[in-house]
């Protein structure tokens, strides 16, 4: 024989699984904010970004100089990748992808090449960093 559960009782379950639908909900990333939180941070990259092109492209600009300011693109890429964990798989993928070109073609540059040769190397891995985080920037709805 069963015996009905008493108010009191079920109001508490019922407040329990309330509670645990409403936790579960803000587990769920919200993708808008997501998206914003990763726009306002590769914004800060790609001020960096400008800067290591102004820097790299500079008659005056030593290698010891590019080198500073390609450690500050790497300090914002990293932070702004924590904000980037959040977004959807296919993003982060093309993120990722941008970035990786971006080292290599950096990594690729010789340790005997010139401020001229490293200047022409970096542009070129910018400009292509440059489109890949444009086409990114509009897929996520960067303003």
């Amino acid at each position: 024989m069963s015996h009905p559960m008493p108010r009191t009782r079920s109001f508490a379950v019922g407040l329990v699984g309330l509670g645990l639908a409403l936790s579960m909900a803000a587990c769920v990333p919200d993708p808008a904010a997501a998206n914003a939180a990763y726009c306002t941070s590769l914004g800060a990259v790609q001020t960096e970004v400008a800067q290591l092109k102004a820097t790299a492209t500079s008659s005056t600009a030593t290698l010891d100089q590019i080198a500073a300011q390609r450690k500050e693109v790497a300090k914002a890429t990293q932070a702004a990748a924590k904000d980037g964990e959040k977004l959807g798989d296919e993003v982060k993928k093309e993120i990722i992808a941008a970035d990786n070109a971006f080292d290599a073609a950096i990594r690729a540059i010789p340790g005997s090449a010139t401020v001229e040769e490293a200047s022409a190397a970096y542009q070129a891995a910018i400009d292509n960093w440059d489109k890949a985080m444009l086409a990114i920037r509009a897929k996520i709805g960067c303003k």
